[in-house]
């Protein structure tokens, strides 16, 4: 009796996690289908994405360089680590005393 309590309740488990699927399935579809015609809205909800993502502290992301082209990000990417580079050799640390 105990198995088939056991296996009942994995199989009604089971049909709730495959109904979840379809509705998750089915929900990105529709986002899908908004994002079809409006490759702005695509662009903002990419852009949303790797900010969330890099937000994190010590988070890395690998993209694409055909994603970051298609966004712009690139020049805005390059001149933030020039910036970075112009700044640290501005300030340099001081060396420290051998012996």
């Amino acid at each position: 009796m105990s198995r088939e309590a056991q296996a009942s309740r994995e199989k009604s488990a089971r049909i709730i996690l495959g109904q979840a699927e379809v509705e998750i399935a089915q929900l990105f579809f529709e986002a899908a289908k908004s994002y079809e015609n409006n490759p702005t809205a695509l662009h903002l909800r990419a852009m949303n994405i790797l900010y969330e993502g890099l937000k994190e502290k010590g988070a890395l992301m690998v993209v694409p360089s055909n994603v970051v082209e298609s966004m712009g990000l690139g020049g805005m990417m390059g001149a933030a680590a020039l910036r970075q580079q112009t700044l640290s050799d501005a300030n340099p640390k001081p060396a420290s005393a051998a012996g």
